[in-house]
């Protein structure tokens, strides 16, 4: 099975804090044309969201909940999300082509245990979503769009029936796409800039995740490596967070000052998850350096806060400590 890499911002739209179907969604979608950047100022998630959902209830990362998507920030900028849930393909495979015919493409909910280009090909059942981008009359074969083995986008050829066989065989049966609405952008600017303004009214954060990595780290009542694996997963979000709020505010506000934050938060984001990432394979970490790496992410976090209210122009100033 050959890799077909397909194009687009990679950094930008990466499984850093991206799962499949958001992913997905916002490559096709600006692809498109569709102002996306927009739905970036949900990237603003606090360290202590990131330290509930992972590390204390261990959720896999790309069980995330981060607002992303989320409809009423869609509609402003001029899309619906729609989803439709189906008993078997054959019932599908209408909307499928219509769908496909008329936007360019459908995400469809299958398992990965039927297509040959996932990992868990043949070995494990998990839910996962494709892009199906053309339908092949002569062949009966569909184009498809999904992850890699490295999480980079692909395109792939599959006959119908494979595609068929994971959409029945899994537990979600659903096809999910996208229609659009007449759009104002200068409305929709205004009104994105409002939300994000709201955000950050509301927005809190201990920073204990940054504060206190050491104390995780150390922590007797889980086992290490699942201590670390949940740190790797956290500081993976954390990271790539933070590449989606810099894209927002690179449109939003020329401010140098913020980009120069993030910049530098990015790359300690970075370093720290790289330095957990060679920890799950050694076994061990040096939890000073880590510790004093994220304390210094800490101080970038709230000087970033302070300066994010200052150009939004949000009531209150400096986080929760």
């Amino acid at each position: 099975m050959k890799d077909i890499p397909y194009p687009y911002d990679r950094t930008l739209y990466s499984r850093l804090f991206l799962n499949c179907y958001e992913r997905e969604s916002l490559v096709m979608l600006a692809e498109r044309g569709h102002p996306v950047h927009q739905l970036l100022f949900r990237c603003l998630v606090s360290t202590d969201e990131i330290l509930r959902q992972v590390v204390r209830e261990q959720r896999p990362k790309y069980d995330f909940e981060s607002g992303i998507l989320d409809p009423g920030d869609l509609a402003r900028i001029g899309i619906v999300k729609e989803e439709v849930e189906f008993d078997s393909y054959t019932d599908a495979r209408g909307l499928l082509l219509d769908v496909v015919a008329q936007e360019g493409y459908a995400i469809l909910v299958g398992d990965v245990f039927y297509w040959p280009h996932c990992p868990e090909y043949r070995t494990k059942h998990l839910v996962h979503s494709i892009v199906l981008t053309g339908y092949d009359t002569d062949t009966g074969q569909w184009h498809v769009v999904d992850d890699n083995p490295a999480s980079l986008l692909c395109s792939y050829t599959y006959p119908e029936d494979v595609i068929a066989a994971a959409f029945d065989n899994n537990e979600l049966r659903r096809v999910r796409y996208y229609t659009t609405k007449d759009l104002d952008p200068a409305q929709a600017e205004e009104g994105t800039r409002e939300a994000f303004a709201a955000l950050l009214d509301r927005f809190q954060d201990s920073y204990a995740l940054l504060a206190r990595v050491a104390d995780l780290i150390s922590c007797r009542w889980i086992a290490p490596e699942r201590v670390i694996a949940s740190l790797h997963g956290a500081f993976s979000l954390y990271q790539g967070s933070r590449v989606g709020l810099r894209e927002y505010m690179r449109h939003a506000a020329e401010d140098t000052a913020v980009d120069e934050l993030l910049d530098r938060i990015v790359r300690g984001g970075a370093e720290v998850m790289n330095q957990l990432l060679l920890a799950q394979v050694t076994g061990t970490v040096d939890a000073r350096w880590t510790a004093e790496a994220c304390l210094g992410l800490r101080q970038a976090e709230l000087e970033l806060l302070s300066r994010l209210r200052a150009v939004a122009g949000a009531a209150g100033a400096g986080g929760r400590t």
